[in-house]
């Protein structure tokens, strides 16, 4: 499995690492993840990383999960996602889009360069 997600009460967040060969089915997979902690913890912070991320997904399939997924799953229009930025000039492109296109569909994710800087802003409740 190219991810793991967990719940981490003591930093209030669900924490995902995605890694190695990612596709549009396992970002699928692990939104619906993410989604169903909310539901059972009220966590409306999320935190990706993104360690040696090999994506093979297209732009379609990116936004996708804020213009469909999100809404059909009813993600807490409360939430925030930061992202941490991949390695790859690639995968980078594509967290830019991510983070584009959720922030066009009125989502609060952002890209950040590391995880001290992710954090403090899925902390400071800013936007």
């Amino acid at each position: 499995m190219p991810y793991t997600a967990r719940h981490e009460p003591s930093l209030g967040l669900v924490e995902v690492e995605l890694s190695g060969e990612v596709t549009a089915a396992d970002l699928g997979a692990v939104t619906s993840r993410c989604i169903s902690f909310q539901k059972a913890t009220g966590t409306e912070r999320f935190l990706i990383g993104t360690n040696e991320l090999d994506l093979r997904v297209s732009v379609v399939d990116l936004l996708d999960i804020p213009d469909k997924q999100y809404w059909d799953e009813d993600l807490s229009r409360f939430s925030r996602i930061a992202v941490i930025l991949p390695a790859s000039a690639t995968a980078q492109k594509a967290a830019h889009v991510y983070e584009m296109a959720c922030r066009n569909r009125g989502w609060n994710a952002r890209v950040f360069p590391d995880r001290r800087s992710a954090l403090d802003w899925l902390g400071s409740g800013g936007k």
